[in-house]
């Protein structure tokens, strides 16, 4: 029996969905689906019971689940033995490609010369997983893990807030109330975007003010949040934002009366890492750069 056939079946025990799974594991739904049959007929045992819903475990795959879990963690582990008197060693952190980019990156070097002996693997990913990524260490996430094998600490909030460009506002004025957003070029949120709320919820400034059926039809629609920034600071339209750039991002707030969508930081991590010495120093600096 092969450990791999045992981690893909962790990671599909925890999602309860092939499709998820195969994402997470970034292979093929259907070899994914192959390699739990193979398990099923290794161990002569139903794991999984598949309905229209999705997936459950049955009693024997309960049980593997616990056991695997174990077994995961215990090489988690051993992978992960450190000095107790100083962090060292590799330190693999997943979050998505936004706020990996334009936050943590131009952070790392002051991490790195306040811990050398720490080498940060910084991964990055348009959307968040369910579950922990198995090749991630800590997390910096906006939603929240479904795994109970997961802790995750809140460590800021942020609130989506609505920017223009000076070049912008020179020319088609400054919005003084809601009613007025109906005179302006909005940029939205397109459809394949992936960020941490649903897009309804994102697109707040096509629906606020107006009947749930009549909503603002907007300039320009954009899938990812960089290209949002970019159409925003070139001045096509106004858009809505996450609080957390404002240090880098080249715009004014319009109307900051208003309240968008609030969204949580949050670090997140296996249980058995709670105290992991790389993880606690990580998770420090991580608070005191947000306080300051």
């Amino acid at each position: 029996m092969k450990w791999d056939r045992l981690k893909y079946f962790h990671i599909v025990s925890q999602t309860l969905n092939l499709k998820k799974a195969s994402d997470i594991m970034n292979i093929s739904h259907s070899s994914l689906s192959r390699q739990i049959s193979v398990l099923e007929n290794e161990m002569k045992m139903k794991l999984f019971f598949r309905n229209s819903k999705g997936l459950s475990l049955s009693p024997e795959g309960k049980n593997l689940f616990k056991k695997v879990n174990d077994i995961y963690s215990r090489i988690e582990n051993i992978k992960d033995i450190k000095s107790t008197s100083e962090p060292r060693g590799k330190l693999r952190v997943a979050s998505t490609n936004a706020f990996g980019a334009l936050w943590i990156t131009p952070r790392i070097k002051k991490f790195i010369s306040k811990y050398p002996h720490i080498q940060i693997a910084l991964n990055l990913r348009d959307s968040e997983p369910k579950v922990l990524h198995y090749s991630s260490d800590i997390e910096v996430r906006m939603t929240e893990s479904t795994s109970q094998d997961d802790i995750q600490t809140k460590i800021s909030e942020f609130q989506y807030k609505i920017y223009a460009s000076k070049k912008y506002i020179k020319e088609f004025g400054f919005p003084k109330t809601i009613s007025e957003l109906d005179d302006h070029k909005i940029i939205a949120y397109g459809e394949t975007a992936q960020p941490p709320l649903n897009r309804n919820r994102l697109n707040w400034l096509l629906n606020i003010g107006r009947e749930k059926n009549n909503t603002r039809e907007p300039i320009l629609e954009i899938s990812n949040i960089h290209g949002i920034v970019e159409a925003t600071q070139n001045s096509i339209g106004i858009s809505s934002l996450p609080s957390w750039m404002e240090s880098f991002i080249n715009l004014e707030e319009i109307l900051s009366e208003l309240k968008g969508p609030k969204v949580n930081i949050s670090l997140c991590y296996k249980f058995d890492l709670k105290n992991d010495p790389r993880l606690k120093v990580f998770k420090k600096f991580m608070i005191d750069e947000i306080k300051n």
